[in-house]
């Protein structure tokens, strides 16, 4: 089969440092070399397995490396790739964020691809993807385009600064990947944007006003960058994401982000309210002599925290939210926040698997969110044991 080639004339990328020096900022940004690098591999030359309920995908070599790579790609193939999942190599999976990225514009792509074309070659072949039943019928992830893929909607932001932040959260951060939940075949639930949703077995918590509450002014942008304000660092897979990307935001777009994600509107209230059960007295008994013990010397007797050393546990999203999961592995595995810059020596919470029983946790996480809200959904001893590393 013939390769994929767009009609017209074919225009090579014109490479100027500058160029390239901004399109490393936008590649970091889209954490382009965390997806697309291997552990000990070759960097930015594909080959990282992503795991998904249709099968597993494998991301694709991306230095200028003729053959295997996209060094002869023209400008207009690289854009077309990166908005509309369509390449020579046929229709990327869903895992590959361009819903997010055809936000981009033409002079982000073309840095983007200014910056790819400064990375070392790399041969690497292409790993071919193993997908399942239905996602591995010929014209699958075609017929997938057509019925998920929608327009871009117009921004909605008039501020400049706060325009300046949904392009960033909108596109090359692709934040809905993670904080936006997935329909039927893994689509985009575009009526609930940023309202969070589990990922890779943590929660990533709602975006929107009202879940930023605990940060004043100002401060959610240094957490972005990855401070701690108010003691409160990138835990999980944030943690990462912080290290690897968000702390090399410039001041503006770290501001700009946090201007946008204050204008979001929470979820509409549920239409009837839900039959609730109520964690066990014993349970709410065991949880408490657990946190006296373990946990008040840190957070404090009523959970107020230590300014600038230990977070206060009031209106934390892990204990706050409706999943659970969060609090129940961050009270198993502890929490390490990313030494950055502005943070190089993050205080950090010790695992607790070793030395409380399932009985235990489930006890302590039911007394921490029952503090919050007397109707939070109970946890068992099931549900911890489920995360493993306990008995």
């Amino acid at each position: 089969m013939a390769p994929f080639q767009l009609p017209g004339a074919r225009s090579l990328p014109v490479v100027t440092p500058q160029l390239a020096e901004r399109g490393r900022y936008l590649a970091r940004l889209g954490n382009c070399v965390g997806c697309h690098t291997t552990n000990g591999g070759p960097r930015l030359a594909g080959g990282r397995a992503f795991h998904t309920e249709y099968g597993t995908v494998y991301s694709t070599n991306l230095t200028p490396d003729r053959q295997h790579g996209i060094g002869d790609w023209s400008r207009e193939e690289f854009r077309h790739a990166m908005r509309h999942g369509v390449s020579r190599h046929g229709v990327s999976s869903p895992v590959f964020p361009y819903s997010s990225f055809r936000h981009l514009s033409d002079e982000d792509l073309d840095a983007l691809r200014a910056f790819l074309s400064t990375v070392p070659p790399s041969a690497r072949p292409r790993t071919p993807n193993a997908l399942e039943f239905p996602a591995n019928l010929p014209g699958a992830m075609m017929m997938w385009r057509l019925l998920f893929l929608r327009p871009p909607a117009p921004p909605v932001s008039s501020d400049a600064t706060a325009a300046r932040g949904e392009y960033l959260v909108r596109g090359i951060g692709h934040c809905a990947t993670c904080h936006a939940s997935r329909g039927a075949f893994a689509s985009f639930e575009l009526d609930r944007a940023l309202w969070g949703a589990r990922v890779a077995g943590w929660h990533a918590p709602a975006l929107h006003g009202l879940g930023l509450k605990r940060f004043a002014e100002g401060e959610l942008a240094r957490y972005l960058q990855g401070g701690a304000p108010r003691a409160v660092g990138a835990y999980g897979l944030m943690a990462d994401v912080v290290s690897r990307n968000l702390q090399y935001l410039s001041d503006e777009d770290a501001l700009a982000i946090e201007v946008y994600l204050r204008t979001l509107q929470p979820p509409p209230p549920e239409d009837a309210p839900q039959l609730r059960l109520r964690a066990g007295e014993q349970s709410l008994r065991v949880g408490r002599t657990v946190y006296e013990e373990h946990c008040a010397a840190c957070h404090g007797d009523e959970g107020q925290g230590e300014p600038d050393k230990y977070p206060s546990l009031r209106d934390s999203p892990a204990i706050v939210g409706k999943d659970p999961v969060n609090l129940i592995k961050l009270v198993l595995f502890g929490a390490v926040a990313p030494s950055t810059s502005i943070n190089p020596l993050p205080y950090t919470m010790p695992p607790s698997s070793h030395v409380l029983t399932a009985d235990e946790v489930a006890g302590v996480v039911n007394y921490l969110r029952v503090q919050a809200d007397t109707d939070a959904m109970p946890v068992s001893p099931d549900n911890v044991r489920a995360l493993g590393g306990i008995h």
